[in-house]
């Protein structure tokens, strides 16, 4: 997923066999006059909606869900959701967890990327990061994997309202959880629903299973209760047990209301680009509007309205949903940042906020592949190099297509004799961020059962698994900014991945390797690494990849050094960016308070992962749901107690 310029080669090979795998792209002409019927969906804003009560700018993961939730509690209510990218509705490149490759290749119109500058500590590379471009967000794009973070991530936001105990009745309201439940953690009855699907593959998963319990970690039912920690467990995803489909938020929330003919208040505009929040003349800098465009890659080129800028207006509130990266960069467009980069981009001040667009972070992560002894027809590859016809799979809705392959994960930390055998640095932001907190992972390992981004290895002939483990608490930090006034205007990104003074991220990283190479190595699937995706260790070395199993690995000094390079060269993201407009007081680099206001503006709110203060230690479209329904509680309480009279007689919430 994190090796996005490799992903083309599915494509390659679907092509090759002369399958068809993506959704047929109608022309952008016939794409903007459309107007699906039977619901309040359009390509083309109608005279009726140039004035609505709420705007939702990005109908991503978060936003379908407030939107959904507000429409259900204010009948009366007008509300506008406008997605830059195309519907998502029934396209299976979506709906199949199978296909969510196709999502990300680089050509997708499902999904875009912002490449960071070259960065030194990375070799000199430049990342891409993806994300959702589609109605429904990450939500319709990602892995599906299953995940959610730990109790005591929320309590380290240190924010009322928000610590775990006050999120848990939100965790358990959006999600139908299919497994065992022994702390009562989860939800039973949400429309988010988390299993297997409709296919597994069992033999690999209990072989990693036993194989990391083996090395010192427990063995558990679940490694998502919100506190179990050094445990692994299978793994389920975001898939249906029923039908095996994808569960994301537009499916999910946003459809069902399109289409039940009891939400006429909700209204969506897909196709349409937000460049700025506007505001009125008075000294309140209340937000009474959005300026926006329509997306240039679903026009024809002679079109006249290419460049046209249109607005509407909100007469109750604007709530920015656009993602860790798009939501920055509008609130930087529309005059609310740090000053220097709006004057570098030719920005007048609105209010200066020098926390927008700070503090990126993500899960730096790794990949690490093996040779496997399942047989090539079991692994997920096998839809991708004509083992499989996925022609006759979607066209019979085959159960495999329910698979994403990505079966177990572990939540783990170093123990203490460990944590002595780092150096003083190491230890020292240990003892200060880890050693108090017990159940706080530092590495999540994932197990695939093929290839993940490592697309150049694809055959029919040959089986792999990968191994991933991903740093969930990272110290390093990045930032996102725009360089001028309009859309197109080049973005100033850098991830910032392992460039932390101390070394903490490259020797957590270095620290993982070994871990994860370990269990690879006691499992009876296990056949060997793949020489190109692992260190470069040389003969001799106690941890050469020749080393004969029964004898354990040994790293020297030299060794590690080896694998500090060899992460700085390879490691990537998997997409959980984060942080850029943070909840925290303004004092401190915050943008928005524990309320989702951004500070010095009224009617104005944010509501998606770019809130976040700090890091979860899990995939985080889990997260993104859960702040979609903590925020629509917060807006229908206010509306409800400041606004009932001027939104209208009789606008209480519906039962």
């Amino acid at each position: 997923m994190y090796h996005l310029l490799l992903l083309w080669l599915f494509l390659a090979f679907a092509a090759c066999l002369n399958q068809p795998t993506r959704q047929d792209t109608r022309s952008s002409k016939q794409y903007r006059q459309r107007k699906v019927p039977t619901m309040a969906l359009y390509t083309e804003l109608p005279a009726h909606l140039q004035e609505v009560d709420v705007i939702v700018t990005g109908g991503g993961t978060s936003g379908n869900v407030l939107a959904s939730r507000l429409s259900d509690a204010y009948p009366d209510l007008s509300i506008l959701v406008i997605e830059a990218g195309p519907d998502n509705a029934n396209n299976p490149n979506v709906t199949n967890p199978s296909l969510f490759r196709f999502n990300l290749a680089p050509d997708s119109t499902t999904s875009s990327a912002v490449l960071s500058h070259p960065e030194e500590q990375l070799a000199g590379r430049a990342i891409p990061v993806s994300s959702g471009a589609v109605l429904g967000g990450g939500s319709s794009v990602n892995a599906l994997a299953y995940a959610r973070g730990q109790a005591s991530d929320f309590d380290a936001w240190n924010t009322k309202g928000w610590s775990a105990d006050e999120l848990l009745p939100f965790m358990k309201k959006l999600e139908t959880y299919h497994g065992e439940d022994d702390l009562g953690t989860h939800g039973h009855s949400g429309p988010i629903e988390a299993s297997f699907g409709k296919y597994v593959y069992e033999p690999l998963i209990d072989d990693f299973v036993t194989a990391v319990n083996e090395t010192g970690y427990d063995k558990v039912s679940d490694i998502h209760n919100l506190k179990a920690i050094n445990a692994v467990s299978p793994d389920f995803r975001y898939a249906s047990p029923k039908d095996g489909k994808r569960q994301d938020t537009a499916h999910k929330y946003l459809h069902p209301r399109l289409h039940d003919n009891k939400h006429p208040n909700l209204n969506v505009l897909v196709g349409a680009q937000v460049s700025k929040v506007l505001f009125g003349n008075g000294p309140a800098k209340e937000a009474i509007g959005i300026e926006y465009r329509y997306n240039p890659k679903f026009q024809t080129a002679n079109e006249a309205d290419r460049s046209s800028v249109h607005s509407i207006k909100a007469r109750k509130l604007v709530v920015v949903s656009a993602g860790v990266f798009g939501t920055p960069l509008i609130l930087e467009r529309s005059g609310l940042g740090d000053k220097k980069v709006l004057d570098a981009a030719g920005i007048k001040v609105t209010h200066e906020l020098p926390g927008v667009g700070r503090k990126y972070h993500d899960h730096p992560a790794m990949s690490f592949v093996y040779k496997s002894k399942v047989a090539p027809a079991d692994t997920v590859d096998s839809l991708f190099t004509g083992l499989r016809n996925l022609t006759e799979l979607i066209q019979n809705d085959d159960p495999i297509l329910s698979w994403t392959g990505i079966d177990a994960m572990a939540k783990i930390r170093p123990n203490t004799t460990e944590v002595t055998e780092f150096r003083d640095q190491y230890r020292a932001v240990w003892e200060r961020e880890f050693a108090h907190v017990p159940t706080k992972p530092l590495i999540l390992l994932a197990l695939i059962n093929g290839l993940l981004g490592d697309v150049d290895l694809l055959s029919p002939e040959t089986a792999y698994f990968t191994i991933s483990p991903f740093l969930v608490q990272p110290k390093s930090r990045g930032y996102v900014h725009i360089t001028g006034p309009g859309i197109d205007d080049p973005v100033d990104f850098r991830t910032g991945f392992v460039s932390d003074s101390d070394d903490f991220d490259v020797l957590s990283h270095v620290w993982a390797y070994k871990r994860q190479r370990e269990a690879a190595r006691g499992m009876k699937f296990y056949d060997g690494e793949v020489a190109s995706k692992h260190p470069p260790f040389p003969e001799g070395s106690g941890a050469s990849l020749a080393k004969p199993l029964g004898e354990d690995l040994t790293y020297s000094a030299a060794d590690d050094e080896l694998i500090k390079t060899f992460v700085r060269e390879r490691v990537g993201t998997i997409s959980h960016g984060l942080g850029t407009c943070r909840m925290a007081p303004e004092r401190e680099m915050g943008v928005v308070d524990a309320s989702l206001n951004v500070y010095g503006t009224a009617r104005l709110k944010i509501a998606d992962m770019s809130i976040a203060p700090g890091n979860v230690s899990g995939n985080t479209m889990n997260t993104a749901v859960l702040i979609g329904e903590k925020a629509a509680d917060i807006i229908i309480k206010e509306l409800g107690s400041k606004c009932r009279s001027a939104l209208g007689k009789g606008l209480g919430p519906e039962e």
